[in-house]
């Protein structure tokens, strides 16, 4: 009697375990009246216990905490007692009392205890564990937090042979304990949370995909911020060497990496490493954001197209939470996306979860819910999805490749729609990555928000002055900030006022009219002193005062600040650059000539350097040196490797290169009336023939002789041209505006050279890739005219001059090759009108257009006029530079 007793109890034994397990408190209820008719052990409270879990799954707290004391008045040793006394502790936020209870457990697996085979059991002790990690958290006692989380990982991997036997809420607590580990471990050594972190992901228990996702969004936080290139220690897919350390080991794992390189992708640095585990991140948490849209436009769905009296007891809305709690969101909160109130269990009475071929409760999926997310010390809580993107952007910046920190700023935006912070870093990343015109924008959206944000004034100004020639613009957001800017904050008021003079400097050159010109010319000097006087050491400010009185063609001030910007910064090319000008002004070659060669020696590939040597070199009569720096140049040019990420601005407007003819040392002779470009110039190019030929066959005979150069620097600069007959900057077509006014200029100096040399094909091979570059050019078409002229077809050299002057009215040179031309033709008045024209209106310091007016007046016969004119043209000639000043670079640094 007493064996078949046994056996009935020991049945209803299990049918208990089995709904406890399901939670049916119904079928518990039956139950357990008949296990106490045959129970006579009062030692276990097993109705106490299945009470208090019915209460807990309702989150009745004080009730459980009623019935468990009332348990452990009984069995105050009983395992499960002091698990879910330790569990109600915790979520009444009472810590000493949890840890009191939680201390007394023990992991079965340390000391050889009875085994336990019953996964109710495991999952409650892996919870228990768990949650007793989390209290040593929130007290700052990390070593016994790791001892806790070790314990899980200890029972885990002990007791469950088959992971797919877990069951969904223990597995989120192990995956919990898994991901706490390995970031507390960090404060005892980053290589150890790195590597298991890598064993976490690589573990067999199938992470969920929020903790797959925060696994590889804290790995490459690690690697970002606390791995240099000297500690990183790659990954490899065989990890059975981890934890050797000799010199042996060290040298098979290298080899093992090489050999996977070759059959696998496996990361060389730890930016790539990084890389690879946030892309990966990302593709998760993208994939969650679109189901969650889907579930929601479907909840929206159901929401109106069911009629009026329906209630969330009806079988479809029943359907509807179904699926909500079904998706990876519906296990986590805040950021993650939780569609379900874990404060009411009333939501989730008519829910059934699946995943896969697991079953779980719903009221055991809103309890796991709100252990996850009912504490601070959450993972989920605390790790914003958006961080995702802010690692992203970080590594590629690392990387130097900021279009996808640009794409990856956008995704950003599209869950956080209102952050202004990402809308600012958006129009970094633009900016970075070339996009000037977008990137302005934003900032000016951004300003309509906050005007008085200073650092977004001052960037929208440098943003305006160095790259969309905005000019305008540029000045009124520095006055913007001068006008914000606090009397304390010289920094910034410095550097507004620089923008402010730089951008009346470059607006001066643009202008048309001299009267307009030396109004810019005089608010930017205005300007530029009053950021010297608040700031003398900053370089920048001495630099562009300089450039300033340099236009203005006051040389001794000019070579002061230039004195001093050197002295400050002896190591921006663009500072020596202008001292060589200036010195060229003087007509002091040689010294200028060391000047570059000087600056050279740091920069070699300056452009703008080479450039003024190579005029140097023509000036002192050293043709076959000019010809080996242009050689130079334009293997430069070619091998440079260009963006192809910059915006094609069509409004921008170029410098305007209107000195880009003879300069001073062959601009004319006193005595014999000539100009530019004649034979009879006041310079005799006596160049050895020889040394000339010779020199030719070197440059021909190079990769970069004048045909060459025209098939190379096409495909490498210019390969966008279609024979240069498709419209205006028909070859411009991936270039920035920069670099097509830098490619213009390029060919026009050597065409420029080869005429004074009298090379007149390869100069007219020079000039048609020009052309092929911009075929609007005033400049181009000048210096054709000039070429032709040269070659005494001058009905065709009148023909480009009239077609550069249609293009801008102001061009200098086109001008007065047309007056020289009306004065040889015996048209005084025609003559003197255009060089009158250009001296008022346009260029009132071209020593050449003051010549010829001496020339015209004196054939008139006004011989005073003209002595004044010949003075005037003498004085301006002894402050010109071999190159205009407003060549050089008049960027914000």
């Amino acid at each position: 009697m007493s064996t078949l007793k046994n056996k009935k109890l020991i049945q209803i034994e299990g049918e208990i375990e089995k709904a406890r397990q399901d939670k049916n408190w119904n079928a518990l209820t039956d139950l357990i009246k008949k296990y106490n008719k045959l129970n006579t052990d009062n030692t276990v409270p097993l109705e106490l216990l299945i009470n208090s879990e019915k209460y807990l799954s309702e989150f009745d707290y004080n009730n459980a905490l009623t019935t468990l004391n009332k348990a452990y008045s009984i069995a105050s040793n009983n395992s499960e007692v002091l698990a879910y006394l330790g569990i109600v502790e915790y979520e009444r936020n009472d810590i000493v009392k949890a840890l009191s209870y939680l201390n007394r457990l023990n992991n079965p697996y340390n000391n050889n205890n009875d085994m336990i085979l019953n996964n109710r059991k495991v999952g409650l002790l892996i919870q228990a564990f768990t949650i007793k990690g989390k209290c040593y958290e929130n007290q700052g006692n990390q070593q016994d937090a790791i001892t806790s989380y070790q314990n899980v990982i200890q029972i885990t991997f002990k007791y469950f042979k088959n992971f797919k036997t877990i069951d969904k809420q223990t597995k989120l607590y192990i995956e919990d304990s898994l991901i706490r580990f390995a970031v507390i471990q960090k404060q005892f050594g980053i290589q150890i949370s790195i590597k298991h972190l890598r064993s976490c992901l690589s573990s067999q228990i199938g992470l969920s995909k929020d903790t797959f996702r925060v696994s590889l969004t804290i790995l490459a936080h690690l690697l970002l911020r606390n791995v240099c290139s000297a500690s990183y220690i790659p990954t490899t897919l065989d990890s059975s060497n981890d934890n050797s350390n000799t010199t042996t080991s060290n040298s098979k794992h290298q080899q093992q990496h090489q050999q996977q390189q070759q059959l696998f992708y496996v990361p060389n640095d730890e930016t790539e490493e990084s890389i690879l585990a946030l892309l990966y991140a990302e593709t998760v948490l993208s994939a969650q954001q679109q189901q969650l849209q889907q579930q929601q436009q479907l909840q929206h769905h159901l929401q109106y197209s069911l009629p009026s009296t329906t209630t969330t007891n009806t079988p479809i809305a029943a359907a509807s939470t179904s699926s909500l709690a079904s998706s990876p969101q519906a296990f986590t909160n805040g950021t993650n996306g939780n569609a379900t109130n874990s404060s009411s269990p009333s939501t989730t009475t008519t829910t059934t979860t699946t995943t896969g071929t697991t079953n779980i409760n719903p009221e055991s999926t809103s309890h796991l819910n709100h252990h996850l997310n009912g504490h601070s010390h959450n993972l989920f809580e605390e790790q914003d999805p958006t961080l995702i993107y802010e690692d992203i952007c970080l590594a590629y910046c690392r990387k130097e490749q900021y279009y996808p920190v640009v794409e990856n700023y956008e995704k950003s935006l599209a869950l956080n729609f209102s952050d202004q912070h990402k809308w600012v870093q958006l129009a970094l990343a633009l900016y970075s990555s070339g996009k000037y015109k977008r990137s302005l924008f934003i900032i000016e959206e951004c300003l309509s928000k906050t005007p008085k944000n200073i650092t977004l004034l001052l960037l929208a100004s440098k943003i305006c002055i160095n790259h969309l020639n905005q000019i305008t613009k540029a000045v009124l957001f520095a006055k913007q900030a001068v006008s914000f800017i606090d009397s304390d904050d010289t920094a910034s008021l410095s550097k507004a006022y620089l923008l402010m003079g730089i951008a009346y400097g470059k607006k001066a050159i643009e202008c048309k009219s001299s009267h307009e010109k030396n109004q810019n010319l005089e608010l930017a000097l205005i300007s530029l002193k009053k950021s010297y006087e608040i700031d003398p050491y900053d370089y920048r400010n001495s630099y562009h005062l300089a450039l300033i009185y340099a236009d203005s063609r006051d040389t001794p001030m000019a070579l002061k600040y230039i004195h001093e910007s050197l002295e400050l910064n002896p190591y921006e090319p663009s500072l020596w650059s202008c001292l060589a000008l200036l010195l060229s002004s003087n007509k002091n070659y040689e010294l200028a000539y060391r000047t570059c060669n000087h600056a050279l020696s740091q920069s070699p590939t300056n452009v703008e350097l080479l450039l003024i040597k190579a005029k140097l070199e023509l000036a002192l009569d050293d043709g076959t040196q000019a010809l080996i720096t242009y050689k130079t140049i334009f293997s430069y040019l070619v091998s440079k490797t260009l963006t192809s990420n910059e915006d094609i601005d069509d409004s921008v407007s170029l410098s305007r290169n209107r000195q880009s003819g003879p300069s001073s040392v062959v601009s004319f002779d006193l005595r014999s009336g000539t100009t530019a470009g004649d034979s009879r110039s006041h310079r005799s190019y006596s160049i050895n023939n020889a040394e000339m030929d010779s020199a030719m066959r070197d440059f021909e005979d190079s990769p970069t002789s004048p045909k060459d150069l025209l098939r190379t620097t096409t495909n490498s600069v210019g390969s966008g041209a279609n024979g240069g007959n498709s419209g205006s900057g028909s070859g411009s077509h991936g270039l920035s505006s920069k670099e097509v006014h830098r490619n213009i200029a390029l060919w026009l100096s050597l065409a420029e050279a080869f005429t004074q040399q009298r090379m007149f094909k390869d100069a007219a091979q020079c000039l048609a890739q020009a052309e092929s570059i911009d075929n609007d050019s005033a400049d181009v078409y000048y210096h054709q005219g000039y070429l032709l002229e040269t070659q005494d077809l001058m009905g065709k050299a009148i023909a480009n001059y009239h077609k550069a002057l249609t293009i801008d009215s102001t061009h200098t040179n086109s001008s007065i090759r047309l007056a020289l031309y009306y004065f040889r033709e015996n048209d005084l008045l025609l003559a003197e009108n255009n060089l009158t024209t250009i001296l008022r209106s346009s260029d009132p310091t071209s020593h050449q257009a003051w010549f010829q007016l001496g020339l015209v007046l004196k054939a008139k016969g006004e011989i005073e006029r003209s002595s004044d004119c010949f003075k005037k043209a003498i004085e301006l000639d002894s402050t010109s530079p071999l190159i205009p000043y407003s060549q050089i670079s008049r960027f914000v640094y």
